[in-house]
């Protein structure tokens, strides 16, 4: 699948809910010689005293994304930097996001960024799952990544609207064309700023194998049962109504969309997905 930038980013994110920004943009793929997209998101949550930016999008996205992080911030500056994890989907901006921001410090499990980014050393500040950072009118808090293909991977929650932020974890193709070595979650162009309740149909449980075999195969050799209870169990903790993944429609469906995807992760671990 060969991969490129479409034209006409956005110049401005979507607003989810109040202080909550969908940024980033889409790549774009030909499949089986049709257009197809997958997402590479970002996540600006704005409190009354501080902000934070939940993975930095991709650096072929770098001026789109500095541009709709702008116009969101207002003239506001921007307080903290959340990679999920350091690939470059989720911290390949950090750099140009650093020198634009120089107040901002990164956060979450750094334990390695020092040697990514030398020159930001000064800049990290650990956090661990279970702690939160104070925003103000509301508290954002590191989350155990349930679902991760790095070990220093964090989730993340805000608690005012009720959001989970999920870096590589529930995404999905949609039922397009798409080759057999493809592990990203495509949907077609038109359908990038779509919560999952927009899009045409929900995704299948054969699609959302598709994508997870592929994309974390580790998935095929262990059994996620009891990663699931601990995400039930820290949605019983901490209401959510959407869920915001990195690559992926943001999901408003919360209850059917974790069915589908834990049936999924089984689908896979007993060697039937497609």
């Amino acid at each position: 699948m060969s991969s490129q930038v479409p034209g006409g980013l956005p110049a401005t994110g979507r607003v989810l809910a109040e202080g909550v920004h969908w940024l980033g943009g889409c790549l774009s793929a030909s499949a089986e010689g049709q257009e197809v997209h997958y997402h590479v998101s970002s996540y600006l949550v704005v409190g009354s005293e501080a902000s934070i930016l939940v993975d930095t999008g991709d650096p072929a996205h770098r001026d789109a994304v500095l541009r709709q992080l702008d116009h969101a911030l207002g003239g506001r500056r921007l307080d903290y930097v959340f990679p999920t994890h350091p690939e470059i989907p989720h911290a390949g901006n950090l750099p140009a996001l650093l020198d634009r921001y120089p107040s901002a410090v990164v956060v979450g499990d750094v334990r390695d960024y020092s040697l990514h980014f030398p020159e930001f050393a000064d800049r990290l500040q650990a956090k661990a799952a279970g702690e939160s950072l104070d925003l103000g009118n509301r508290e954002f808090r590191f989350l155990p990544a349930y679902i991760r293909d790095l070990e220093n991977t964090l989730w993340g929650h805000d608690s005012a609207v009720g959001m989970m932020f999920v870096s590589d974890g529930f995404s999905y193709i949609h039922d397009i064309p798409a080759p057999d070595e493809d592990d990203e979650p495509v949907h077609l162009p038109g359908q990038c700023r779509l919560l999952s309740s927009e899009m045409p149909a929900p995704p299948s449980v054969e699609q959302a194998a598709y994508g997870t075999g592929r994309a974390l195969y580790w998935t095929k050799f262990v059994d996620v049962g009891t990663a699931f209870q601990g995400i039930e169990e820290t949605l019983e903790t901490y209401p959510t109504r959407l869920i915001g993944p990195a690559h992926g429609n943001v999901i408003d469906d919360v209850d059917s969309m974790l069915k589908t995807s834990l049936a999924a992760h089984r689908r896979v671990y007993e060697g039937q997905e497609l």
